[in-house]
C-alpha cells in the first residue's frame, strides 16, 4: 500500500497539513470545464495518455452534470503536465516512489502535476496505474480533500491496479454535494466501452476479401453521409444503408455492417453526427436527432430539432465539435452556425454566418470531423480539407491548392491488401491522415 503524499496542493504558504478538509469556496461555478496536456510523460504515447486522461475525467463527469472538454489550445481551467523535481510551483517532486503526483483545489487554479520520474502504466499490475492516480487528482482538482473511508477513490493511499475500478458510494456522494446529482440518466461509474456496437452477435454484413467489403465505400463518386469519432475513440464512417469501422491501419474485420442492424432506431442516409464530451454520439436527419450512450438509443428519442437544437436548421450538410473552443458547429449550404449548450439562447443572433470565414473551405459539405492530431477534416464529392485549428484556415498541398483528390479511392488499392499491410498508403483513414 503506498500512501499519497498530501495529493491536495495548495501555494507554498497556503499549505494545510490535513487529511480530510473541504477548503472553503473549492468548487467551479461552472458545469463545462477545460483541460489541457501541456507535457506528456516519454514513456507513454500521447494518444494513450489522452484516452486515459479522459476517461479519468469521465468518472466524475458520469455522477454529476459536469462535463469536460479537451483542448489543445487556449486558455483552460484545468493544465495538466507531467514533470520532474522542481517544476516552479514550490513543491518539488522526489523521485520514483515519493508523491505520485498532486493537484490544486479549484480556488488555486486546479491544476493537476504528474511526477514523470514514476513508472506510468496502462491496464498492468506494474508500475504505477496512470488512470486511477489521474481519476484521485482530478477529484482534488474539482475540489474533494481526502475521504476517511478506506475504499473511496479519494481514500489518502494508493492501493494499486484494479482491474475492475468503480467509484465508491462515499466518493459519488462528495462529489454531488459540490456539482449535484446527474438528471434524467441512470449513474453508472464503471469505465468500460462495448467492443462494437448494436446487438447482433455476428456481422450482419460480411465480405471475402477487403476489396469487395469497400467497394461502396470507395465508389465512383467517393462521397460519405458522416465520419465521426465514436465514444470507443475509433473512427466510423457512415454511407447510404451501411457504416464501417476504421482501425490503425484498415478498415476492422467483418465491416461493412448494416446501420438498421446495429444501431436501434436509426435509420441510413444520415445527414450528420458526432460524439460529444460526455460519450453521447448524436445523429442528424431531417428535422429529428437521435442520441446513444455507448451505442444504446437513449429513451424518447429520436426528438425534433426544436427540443434539444433550437436554431439549428433542417437537412444540415455536416456537423462537428471544433477543437478550437469545444462548441458544436453546424453547417448547411453556404452558411453556418455555433451552437453552445451552455449559453442562452444556445446559437447567438449574429447566426447563421458565411462558411467564407473558414478560409479555404467550400460551401455544401458532405461531412466533418475533428481528429486527434489537432486538425479538422471537412468533405466534399470526395475530396477533402484539412483545417488548421490554430491558425483557422486551409493547409495548402504542395501545389498551392487546400483539397486533396480521390480521398477514399486510395484506399481500396488492391496492393493494400491483405490487413497485415504496413503500406502508409493503406485502407486506414487515420494513417492517410496523419501523412497528409
Amino acid at each position: 500500500m503506498v500512501w499519497w503524499v498530501c495529493l491536495m496542493a495548495f501555494p507554498r504558504n497556503e499549505y494545510l497539513n490535513c487529511l480530510f478538509c473541504i477548503h472553503a469556496g473549492s468548487r467551479w461555478r461552472v458545469k463545462q470545464l477545460t483541460y489541457s496536456i501541456t507535457k506528456y510523460p516519454s514513456a507513454l504515447k500521447t494518444a494513450d495518455v489522452d484516452r486515459e486522461l479522459a476517461k479519468a475525467f469521465q468518472v466524475w463527469e458520469d455522477v454529476t452534470e459536469l462535463t469536460f472538454v479537451h483542448l489543445k489550445t487556449g486558455k483552460v481551467h484545468i493544465e495538466i503536465r507531467f514533470e520532474s523535481g522542481e517544476h516552479g510551483d514550490g513543491d518539488a517532486f522526489d523521485g520514483s516512489g515519493g508523491t505520485l503526483a498532486h493537484a490544486y483545489f479549484p480556488i488555486y487554479g486546479g491544476d493537476a502535476h504528474f511526477d514523470e520520474s514514476e513508472t506510468w502504466t496502462i491496464n498492468s499490475y506494474k508500475g504505477t496505474n496512470l488512470f486511477q492516480v489521474a481519476a484521485h487528482e482530478f477529484g482534488h482538482s474539482l475540489g474533494l480533500s481526502h475521504s476517511d473511508v478506506r475504499t473511496a477513490l479519494m481514500a489518502p493511499f494508493y492501493r494499486g491496479y484494479e482491474s475492475s475500478f468503480k467509484l465508491d458510494n462515499d466518493d459519488v456522494v462528495a462529489i454531488q454535494q459540490l456539482y449535484g446529482k446527474k438528471k434524467n440518466v441512470a449513474v453508472t461509474t464503471e469505465t468500460s466501452f462495448r467492443p462494437f456496437p448494436g446487438r447482433a452477435t455476428t456481422p450482419s454484413v460480411t465480405f471475402d476479401d477487403g476489396n469487395r467489403g469497400n467497394s461502396e465505400l470507395c465508389g465512383s463518386d467517393g462521397k460519405v453521409d458522416t465520419i465521426f469519432t465514436g465514444p470507443d475513440s475509433k473512427a466510423y464512417v457512415f454511407k447510404g444503408e451501411k457504416y464501417w469501422k476504421l482501425e490503425a491501419e484498415s478498415v476492422a474485420p467483418g465491416y461493412p455492417r448494416s446501420i438498421r442492424a446495429d444501431w436501434e432506431g436509426l435509420p441510413g442516409n444520415i445527414d450528420a453526427a458526432f460524439t460529444w464530451t460526455n460519450g453521447r454520439t448524436y445523429f442528424f436527419k431531417g428535422s429529428r436527432y437521435w442520441r446513444y450512450t455507448n451505442f444504446q438509443l437513449d429513451a424518447d428519442y429520436p426528438k425534433d430539432l426544436s427540443e434539444g437544437f433550437a436554431g439549428v436548421p433542417a437537412n444540415i450538410d455536416t456537423a462537428l465539435v471544433w477543437s478550437g473552443n469545444g462548441k458544436i458547429y453546424f453547417f448547411k449550404g453556404s452558411q453556418y452556425w455555433r451552437f453552445d449548450p451552455l449559453q442562452k439562447p444556445p446559437i447567438k443572433s449574429t447566426y447563421p454566418k458565411d462558411i467564407s470565414n473558414w478560409e479555404g473551405l467550400p460551401n455544401s459539405l458532405d461531412a466533418a470531423f475533428q481528429f486527434t492530431n489537432g486538425y479538422s477534416y471537412f468533405f466534399k464529392n470526395g475530396q477533402y480539407w484539412r483545417f488548421n485549428d490554430r491558425s483557422f484556415k486551409v493547409i495548402k498541398t504542395e501545389s498551392g491548392k487546400g483539397k486533396k483528390k480521390k480521398f477514399l479511392s486510395k484506399y481500396c488499392a488492391s496492393h493494400c491488401w491483405p490487413r497485415r499491410s504496413k503500406s502508409k498508403h493503406g485502407l486506414c483513414l487515420h494513417a492517410t491522415i496523419i501523412a497528409s
